[in-house]
């Protein structure tokens, strides 16, 4: 784990990201090394740790959660710069791990009528 956090470059984030100097947590080190490889962020934790540590306090709570990824995601104001690439890249696949493997929810119209179906 360690190594995966060494792979990207701190000289490179800007100092807004480093300003608050909040480090991962131990709850967060474990989150992330429960996470499957291929879902697992590298960039967030290192860029983003207050990031990485909201999302693995929320993470067990599919309402909460999914509220954080899409308030990070989704620019409801108009106003903010954005994100990275690569740091919108890994929370837009957690996001989809998250509403596809852990809290599943309709990704298409289809999916909520069969959805409602079931329910009957």
């Amino acid at each position: 784990m360690a190594e995966m956090l060494d792979q990207v470059d701190e000289a490179s984030a800007p100092s807004r990201e480093q300003q608050a100097g909040e480090t991962l947590t131990s709850d967060t080190i474990e989150w992330l090394a429960g996470l499957p490889d291929n879902v697992r962020p590298g960039v967030v934790p290192v860029r983003f740790p207050r990031i990485a540590n909201a999302l693995a306090r929320r993470w067990g709570s599919g309402t909460a959660c999914r509220a954080y990824l899409d308030d990070l995601l989704i620019d409801k104001r108009g106003t903010r710069r954005g994100l990275p690439d690569e740091v919108a890249d890994e929370l837009a696949t957690l996001k989809d791990y998250f509403e596809t493997v852990l809290y599943p929810v309709p990704q298409t119209v289809w999916d909520e009528v069969a959805e409602r179906r079931r329910k009957r």
